[in-house]
């Protein structure tokens, strides 16, 4: 069974980064993103509580791209499937245009299974829309495959995920919009503190971007 859900991963992984419309001519950027993460498990009714403060930096880490403030919900609804809800606020530097507020929500579902001790295998669908004004809109559908193994010695979780960006916008079908490839490592700090460290690059037609992350949670 594990060979088989081995060889489905292959293929999937094959499939999202063989995409022929995203190799063109790209200028490239390097950036960072830095957040600080609480999650509160709320036993008594099974849900997450999740709040996020996020900084982007673009043009080579000289400017500010975004900050952003996160909120969410989740709870198990199976043993390997999670649904979740979320509300984004963001204020982005788009350059010339000046500074602009965005709203976004999203639905996602999450399924994960355990392919041999240790290591895991998710893979999450997301639903999001995103507006703001002078009749902003963006509805998009993520897909995102990630594998993880956690070292039993220590609690560090290096990963890989890769991320697809789908638009569903009226009038452009379903059309790939960018891919994000991601590799890092999470470990265990103190007094319930996990940190992530990683590695992204962002493939789009017109840019590609480089990003060193740096991440902060705490489970209370």
């Amino acid at each position: 069974m594990n060979r088989k859900l081995l060889r489905g991963v292959a293929a999937a992984a094959l499939l999202l980064l063989s995409r022929p419309e995203m190799v063109v001519a790209q200028t490239q950027d390097f950036a960072t993103w830095t957040s600080v993460e609480m999650v509160y498990d709320w036993k008594r009714t099974g849900l997450e509580l999740d709040g996020i403060l996020e900084w982007r930096t673009k043009d080579r880490v000289r400017r500010t791209d975004c900050a952003v403030v996160y909120l969410a919900v989740a709870r198990n609804v199976l043993p390997r499937l999670s649904l979740g809800v979320n509300y984004e606020l963001s204020v982005n530097n788009l350059d010339a245009q000046g500074w602009m507020v965005y709203h976004c929500y999203r639905l996602r579902a999450t399924f994960s299974t355990r392919l041999c001790r240790g290591l895991e295998l998710s893979l999450r669908e997301k639903y999001e829309h995103t507006f703001g004004k002078n009749g902003f809109r963006e509805m998009l559908l993520r897909q995102r495959l990630r594998l993880a193994c956690t070292l039993p010695r220590n609690g560090i979780s290096p990963y890989v995920s890769v991320e697809t960006f789908n638009d569903l916008a009226a009038g452009r079908g379903f059309s790939l919009t960018r891919v994000r490839y991601r590799g890092g490592s999470s470990f265990p700090l103190s007094q319930g503190w996990t940190g992530d460290v990683f590695y992204l690059f962002q493939d789009s037609p017109a840019k590609g971007t480089h990003v060193l992350g740096l991440a902060g949670t705490y489970h209370f």
